[in-house]
């Protein structure tokens, strides 16, 4: 019996192992700050990654200050440059990447409407000056889109656990 569950649990586990590995169900995304530490950490990580065969070709770049949002003070614009010159290299080093930049915003995102708000920058480029309204709508329009091919997609997930449940009972039934 205790044969058994391990001989389970291993194939449960190479399984898992199997689904990290293809790109089509598992990618990693990075999530760092344009700083030298988080750069460095953020190579380390899809080194790692790389190693063990997960798929990672996306990056966000997280509490990022832009120019215009900087003009009125000389300690922000330094701080501009600094984050660009980061940027920039993260741009180097993953070209063939999938680059997200994320605003440095005034306070938490807390909340889900907050949460709903902020997400719209996932989805389409955060743009400063661009006015708040429009960016909502264009982006809540691709929040309901992902929303929908979200369900679906979980639709499909639930059958294929379920064919999957049934082929495991039939092996069970046939081993005995």
């Amino acid at each position: 019996m205790m044969m058994e569950w391990g001989g389970w649990m291993v194939m449960r586990i190479e399984q898992v192992n199997d689904q990290f590995r293809d790109p089509d169900l598992t990618t990693f995304i990075c999530v760092c700050i344009p700083e030298f530490l988080s750069l460095y950490e953020t190579e380390r990580l899809v080194q790692e990654l790389a190693r063990f065969e997960i798929d990672t070709h996306n990056i966000i770049i997280n509490q990022v200050l832009f120019e215009e949002d900087a003009m009125e003070s000389k300690l922000l614009q330094a701080r501009v440059r600094m984050q660009q010159k980061y940027i920039d290299q993260f741009h180097e080093l993953y070209e063939d990447f999938h680059i997200i930049k994320l605003p440095l915003l005034p306070e938490e995102v807390r909340g889900t409407e907050a949460l709903r708000s902020f997400a719209v920058n996932l989805t389409m480029p955060y743009r400063p000056g661009v006015e708040e309204a429009e960016t909502k709508r264009i982006g809540i329009a691709r929040i309901q889109e992902l929303e929908t091919e979200t369900a679906s997609l979980r639709a499909q997930v639930l059958d294929l656990q379920s064919k999957l449940e049934k082929q495991w009972k039939g092996k069970d039934l046939a081993d005995m």
